[in-house]
């Protein structure tokens, strides 16, 4: 039975093992007369816990999701120039991508586990959110949460990382500041703690530089939010003992920039091009829903995605002018809640600047924590029907915009539709259930690249389809990987050049489609002088496919009849 342990009923950064529960504790003179010995072997029970239910919470949720469905656009992508990293090929320089972090992280991982598939693919992005999930489950530990309440915000984090699986590094990384975060709101004159902070930051910048930005925004407001609250913490030390763990932390981009031939220069030019990354959409406010076109669960998940948008920075407001009431006098659970909504403010960035729900579920991991959290403190002070009455709507209002998209319930809606409309394939050496008509186009697309004998840089997918190289196993002809920005005519010359240095036989391509509904982007338009190449060089193949996919070849490189697939 947790034991609280004074009038105001708070809980604090140290705990004892009393029985087979947690005692919070407020006296830290007490904490530290204990035997090391002791103190050791509570800390290594606590890391043994979260690495249990971390471990059973990415087996539950996370991996028995893993053959369904393939994301060939963005999950490829990320698939696609992991698999050239393990190759040897550099992120940046010899391909549109990411910060190079997270492909070395997955590339590890591939050699780990002796494949480069889509399966051992997953396998590493899970393991990151296994990290993410074991330093939250840590930081709700040290707050003092009870352990129904710590399982109860991990069984919620582990559907939250259920989707988008290929950006669970923005997931796992917003909870890794938050847990951060506590600490420092713990024992802010401990400047080794900013010089551990600065570090993360580093490596989160090394993953993403977006992370590695909200990172510093979020120690900033944290120093800002201390010292408004009259917290006597040196702000210039802080500073630079933050400065200097951000250079230790960003040590390996700094060795490539340094010593990797022409990495610096691809650097700078993705730095230029950071302002144009993002295309924006507007954030979809409950009262933007169309209620007129939307009817049963497509208009339930539409209204809960847009109270989710009203939801989180109202909460992330309140928690802190709950933190500036008191003086910055709150400990333990309300603490973990002001530097959960702490860590999330700069993440609601990477949520709302291009507001669909697949980038608004990749920021907002530290809304679960410090709703949990606050709700596990006025739990504890007996106000029972006011937590569960914020705790109960909260969760159903989350598991109504997550479950839709949890890719085995994605793939029973597919079913539903028809039951041919998904197959089974394999990818990498493992089966996987794949929506008919990207399985068809996989089949085709690699029955023509077998039948022109085509090999490294001789097959062209576009716009946005990188996974199709990851899937057939062969290198892009050129640097760009994704059609979608308006490119420079000499930009396009180069393309072309490389297309033709590297014999490129087959084009799948899709001169239609276009993101968002706007025309400004199909490849016609973002790459013209390309398209018309494409379109006059490369003739059609007589291969049918669904959704106005083509397949266009060489003629003098494909000799022979290719098959005729069975459109449906």
């Amino acid at each position: 039975m947790d034991i609280l342990c004074n009038s105001a009923m708070v809980t604090c950064d140290t705990w004892f093992v009393c029985g087979s529960e947690h005692c919070r504790m407020n006296n830290s003179e007490e904490v530290h007369s204990k035997p090391r010995s002791l103190r050791l072997r509570w800390m290594y029970s606590d890391v043994v816990e979260s690495l249990g239910f971390s471990a059973v919470i990415v087996c539950a949720f996370l991996l028995t999701q893993w053959r369904y469905g393939f994301d060939w656009s963005d999950e490829g992508w990320l698939w696609y120039v992991s698999q050239r990293t393990a190759l040897g090929q550099i992120p940046l320089r010899d391909f549109f991508s990411y910060d190079p972090g997270r492909y070395y992280w997955s590339a590890m991982f591939f050699k780990i586990l002796g494949g480069n598939g889509l399966f051992e693919q997953i396998v590493a992005n899970d393991a990151f959110a296994f990290l993410g999930l074991v330093v939250a489950y840590l930081a709700m530990s040290r707050s003092g949460l009870g352990r129904g309440w710590r399982i109860a915000i991990l069984l919620l984090l582990g559907i939250m990382f259920g989707y988008p699986r290929h950006k669970i590094y923005e997931q796992s990384l917003s909870l890794v500041a938050a847990a951060c975060i506590a600490v420092l709101l713990a024992r802010p004159a401990r400047m080794r703690l900013w010089f551990f902070y600065g570090v993360a930051s580093g490596l989160a910048a090394f993953i993403g530089r977006n992370s590695g930005l909200y990172f510093v925004v979020a120690a900033l407001l944290t120093l800002l939010a201390l010292q408004i609250t009259g917290w006597k913490v040196p702000a210039g030390r802080a500073l630079g003992s933050l400065l200097a763990g951000i250079v230790i932390g960003y040590l390996p981009m700094f060795c490539m920039l340094a010593f990797v031939s022409g990495f610096a220069w691809a650097f700078y030019q993705s730095v230029l091009f950071t302002p144009h990354w993002q295309l924006p959409l507007p954030i979809p406010w409950p009262w933007r829903v169309d209620v007129k076109s939307l009817h049963g669960a497509n208009l339930v998940y539409a209204e809960a995605v847009g109270i989710l948008c009203l939801a989180v920075p109202l909460s992330y407001c309140g928690v802190l002018l709950e933190w500036l009431r008191s003086k910055g006098k709150v400990v333990g659970a309300r603490r973990l809640a002001c530097a959960a909504a702490i860590a999330g403010i700069p993440y609601l960035h990477h949520a709302f600047s291009r507001a669909g729900f697949p980038h608004i579920a990749q920021g907002i991991l530290p809304f679960g924590v410090a709703i949990g959290a606050f709700c596990e403190f006025y739990w504890m002070v007996h106000r029972r029907r006011l937590a569960l009455a914020v705790f109960v709507p909260v969760t159903g209002l989350l598991l109504a915009c997550w479950i839709p998209r949890e890719p085995f319930v994605q793939f029973l809606r597919t079913k539903t539709i028809g039951p041919h409309r998904a197959e089974e394939m394999q990818i990498g050496g493992k089966t996987f259930e794949v929506a008919w008509p990207e399985a068809e186009i996989l089949h085709a697309t690699e029955g023509e690249f077998r039948r022109c004998r085509a090999g490294d840089g001789r097959l062209l997918a576009a716009p946005y389809y990188p996974g199709i190289y990851a899937f057939i196993g062969t290198r892009a002809p050129f640097w760009e990987l994704y059609y979608l920005y308006p490119r420079s005519v000499e930009f396009q010359h180069r393309h072309i050049e490389a297309l033709e240095k590297n014999g490129t036989a087959i084009v799948i391509w899709n001169r239609e489609v276009m993101i968002d509904g706007l025309s400004r982007l199909q490849i016609g338009n973002t790459n013209p002088e390309l398209a018309e190449y494409l379109h006059s060089h490369y003739r059609p193949s007589e291969i049918r496919l669904p959704e106005g996919f083509e397949i266009r070849d060489l003629p003098q490189d494909c000799l022979g009849p290719a098959h005729e697939s069975n459109s449906k």
